[in-house]
Order: structure tokens, then sequence, then C-alpha cells
């Protein structure tokens, strides 16, 4: 995710600097994709193979790359020879991203290897598709404005972004992390004259997806937020 990332932190504008890099996540195809760059260019990258290939204007176009067995190296050959063919400035390319993430490989020392991690990934798909399920309904519930699906590369986690405007529920989902290793729905909550950094309220993911339907887990989880 991080080669999104990388290209999303290189091209796309966005009025708010920091969440240019949040990619959309498509529950039904299963893949991240960037925001919009340089006339209707994207990156997509599809689970569980990883692959990934440009899109234009939303359409994906030819080449795509499998890392099976491919070096950091390669993948950043491979990107620079497809923005060569799309016309787009490769010199604003950077491997930078704007946050810091301990153990990253590069070079040629490693080499990818997704199909070692297939059931694992195959795993995370569903998950990540069951919760990008779950925050939909739950923002159809609240009668917010019409809200999608974004990932954050730099945790994995799942949240919801307005299609227009700066509206947000403040409602996220984990894969897990050092304090809560299972899948977990969370929210920040809200500034308030005790605390202007509350604590974050968590919902445990298999509690929400032991529940008979997900009109019923949304609920559950418009609660979370209502504190």
């Amino acid at each position: 995710m991080q080669w999104l990332a990388r290209i999303a932190n290189s091209y796309v504008a966005s009025d708010v600097p920091e969440r240019r890099t949040d990619l959309a996540f498509d529950a039904v195809g299963a893949s991240f994709t960037t925001q919009p760059f340089a006339d209707g260019a994207s990156l997509q990258m599809r689970l569980p193979d990883l692959h990934l290939q440009f899109l234009a204007n939303g359409k994906p176009v030819p080449h795509v790359f499998d890392p099976e067995g491919r070096s950091p190296a390669e993948v950043e050959a491979w990107i620079l020879v497809e923005l060569l063919h799309r016309g787009i400035d490769r010199e604003r390319f950077s491997k930078t991203v704007p946050y810091a993430i301990a153990g990253l490989i590069s070079g040629d020392a490693i080499d990818h290897e997704p199909q070692a991690c297939r059931e694992g990934l195959a795993e995370l798909t569903a998950w990540l598709g069951n919760a990008a399920t779950l925050l939909e309904a739950a923002a159809r519930s609240s009668g917010a404005p019409k809200m999608r699906v974004v990932a954050l590369p730099q945790t994995l986690n799942l949240t919801l972004a307005p299609d227009s405007g700066r509206q947000r529920i403040d409602l996220g989902f984990s894969p897990g992390d050092e304090q809560n290793p299972e899948p977990y729905f969370y929210t920040n909550g809200a500034a308030n004259g005790v605390s202007q950094n509350p604590a974050r309220r968590i919902a445990i993911g298999s509690a929400l997806l032991s529940q008979s339907d997900p009109s019923t887990a949304a609920a559950m989880l418009l609660k979370l937020v209502a504190g």
C-alpha cells in the first residue's frame, strides 16, 4: 500500500494536504485506489494478490504488475515506466510519505512474496469487506450525506469520508494493533469541557459480526459514536 501512498503524496492535489494519501476502498472489488491525479490517472492495488494497475478515469489500462518475486526496485522501475507512458512528470515521483512506518523493505535485498501470505491476505480481505459494509450501513442509518469508505495506508484502518464537504462521522475500523490485537471499530469522540482529546472508544468486531444483520450492527456502531 505504500507504493500507492507514494504516488498519492507525489501527485494528488488536496485542499487538506494530510488527506492526499487517503485511498478509496472498494469492498466488492477488494481494491485500494489513489485519488485521481494528472487528468484522471490513479493507481490501484487489488487484494489478495496485491496486483498493481494504473487506471485512466476509473478504467484499467494494460500492464498489470504482479509483485510476486519482485523487488521494491522492480516495483519502482515499473511505476516510472508507466508514468512515462502516461506522459506524467517522473521527476515529481518520490518514495517519501508523510508519516513514519518502521521496517519497510527497500532496494533489492528482499523480494515481495504475497503468495506466502495468501491465507492471511484472504482473511484480511474478508475483514475489510465486512467492515466496509458495516461502516456504510452506519452512515446510511445516521442520515448523514453520502459517505465513502477510505483506507489509511499508514495503519490499514478504514474510515468514512463525505463525497463532498467536510462533514464526517467519527467512526473507523482497525484490523488490530498492539493494544487491541482483535479487529475492532472505534470512535475518538469529540472534544469537550473535560478533555480536548477524549479516550478512544472501541467495539470488538466479533461482537458486531455476531449480530443477525448489518442494520443491527450498524445501530450498535452509532451508539458507540453517540457515546
